[in-house]
């Protein structure tokens, strides 16, 4: 940057000078922090008011932007574009094209006077240099003094930019009808893909429990891919680092173990010794691994072990219950294909109850909700999960009514009643860790659904619950 020179006053007493910059920037005239220095071998003076008027004294210690007020803008355009020595003169401040710089003309100032300043131009600098401050505009009178009134000068559009650029139109948007026909594709997709899903885990169910451990394995090892994806984000791994790849993917080989030993050893083998032997494993692997690892890292990890592979063993458990189940009539050519256990029908039961839970929720919801259930997922409703509810139990009670399971009708009001707020529960949880993630979806897997999680989320506890209730509740208080 060049040099910029100043207007130096004699201060009164004799011992002091005082100095005034002024400098131009962005067609705005700066004036500098005023700088009170001791004389080189004067006396000591005690402080004293500045002998300048408050207009010239900027409140803070940053420049202040002074705008001169011109009478003519088209002399001052016409001597920047001409290439010759063209001047223009300004209320009392001449600009010299050809020398490129500022003249302040004037006679007399307080304290001292002077003929000529040369002001030299300065470079432009982008407006977050300096912080906002109120313009002040500046007359100058014959005599060369200057008196300010505050007022606004927002700064000239540019050439290349017409005048109304800077108010964008917002966007159009979009018509009734079409928002109605972008929904009902929405839906029409949805639906499509939520059948398919339901008639083959339908016949999953009933091919036997060969193929169910298939699906169940499949679903473990995508659950942990995509629960990783959420814990290894940007917005969740802020201040840490993620986990490092051998971790997931033991992780993985865990998950997908805790369900094999399910289907091999169904009741011999207890689930809480496996799951607290595989998480001292992942742990000693991450101590290992990690040069300081923190808490949050472990406790994620741990999560996903729980979520991703002790959580799905219970629907294999679940399925391998071998108890015989009462005959249904119309019932018996599934007997061909599987033996009629209790285990069919409770894995029947169950994924019935959460398909009507989340259709009824839907559907009650989106047509009678008004009440907010939770601020974490604002699209749930009170009505919502009331409608819910209601349709988790009938479909219960109906299937008892079919299949004369479980004994009595209490039994399986208690059983609809369970399976719907383990199902509603999973699903914010899931959307917990969506939100911290910064994520909308947890994949891409499903089309119209997102990942697998997105669509499994509701059946994640509702596996293990409802295994419980049919191992430990309904045998204890008689109702088998």
């Amino acid at each position: 940057m060049s040099s910029v020179p100043c207007m130096s006053w004699p201060c009164c007493s004799g011992g002091t000078l005082h100095q005034l910059h002024p400098q131009q920037h962005n067609h705005h005239l700066h004036f500098s922090y005023l700088h009170h220095r001791r004389r080189p071998g004067g006396p000591r003076t005690r402080p004293h008011p500045s002998p300048f008027p408050a207009s010239l004294q900027p409140p803070t210690r940053y420049q202040q932007p002074v705008s001169l007020s011109s009478s003519s803008s088209s002399s001052s355009s016409s001597s920047g574009s001409s290439g010759s020595n063209v001047s223009s003169t300004e209320n009392g401040v001449s600009r010299d094209s050809n020398k490129g710089g500022l003249q302040l003309k004037g006679q007399q100032s307080i304290g001292g006077s002077y003929d000529h300043v040369q002001v030299e131009e300065l470079p432009q600098h982008s407006s977050s240099s300096l912080p906002p401050q109120p313009a002040i505009a500046v007359e100058t009178n014959g005599a060369g003094s200057a008196g300010a009134a505050a007022s606004p000068s927002p700064p000239p559009p540019s050439e290349n930019q017409p005048a109304h650029a800077a108010a964008e139109a917002p966007p159009a948007k979009p018509s009734p009808a079409a928002k109605a026909k972008s929904t009902a594709a929405k839906f029409a997709n949805r639906l499509i893909f939520g059948v398919l899903l339901g008639l083959a885990g339908g016949g999953t169910i009933a091919a036997g429990t060969l193929p169910f451990l298939a699906v169940v394995l499949f679903i473990a090892f995508q659950a942990t891919q995509e629960y990783y994806g959420f814990i290894t984000s940007r917005q969740m791994t802020e201040g840490m680092t993620p986990p490092p790849p051998l971790v997931s993917s033991l992780t993985t080989v865990l998950c997908v173990s805790m369900a094999l030993l399910a289907y091999f050893k169904p009741t011999s083998l207890r689930s809480g010794s496996v799951l607290a032997l595989a998480s001292f494993i992942l742990l000693v692997l991450e101590v290992l691994l990690i040069k300081k690892p923190k808490f949050a890292q472990m406790a994620s990890s741990l999560f996903g072990l729980f979520y991703c592979g002790w959580l799905p063993s219970f629907w294999v458990k679940l399925r391998m219950l071998p108890a015989a189940a009462p005959s249904v009539p119309f019932l018996g050519f599934l007997s061909t294909f599987t033996p009629w256990t209790v285990g069919l029908l409770a894995t029947f039961t169950t994924v019935a109850c959460i398909v009507a839970a989340d259709t009824g929720a839907y559907f009650v919801g989106k047509n009678l909700g008004r009440t907010k259930f939770t601020e974490i997922s604002p699209k749930k409703t009170v009505e919502g999960a009331l409608g819910g509810l209601l349709s988790s139990i009938g479909v219960a009670l109906a299937l008892w009514k079919a299949t004369h399971w479980p004994a009595t009708p209490l039994a399986a009001v208690g059983m609809g009643v369970l399976i719907f707020f383990s199902s509603l529960f999973g699903d914010l949880i899931e959307s917990i860790m969506k939100r911290d993630a910064g994520m909308k979806d947890s994949g891409t897997l499903i089309p119209g659904h997102g990942g697998l999680l997105d669509r499994v989320d509701s059946y994640m506890f509702t596996g293990a619950v409802t295994y419980f209730y049919l191992v430990f509740v309904l045998p204890t208080y008689g109702l088998v």
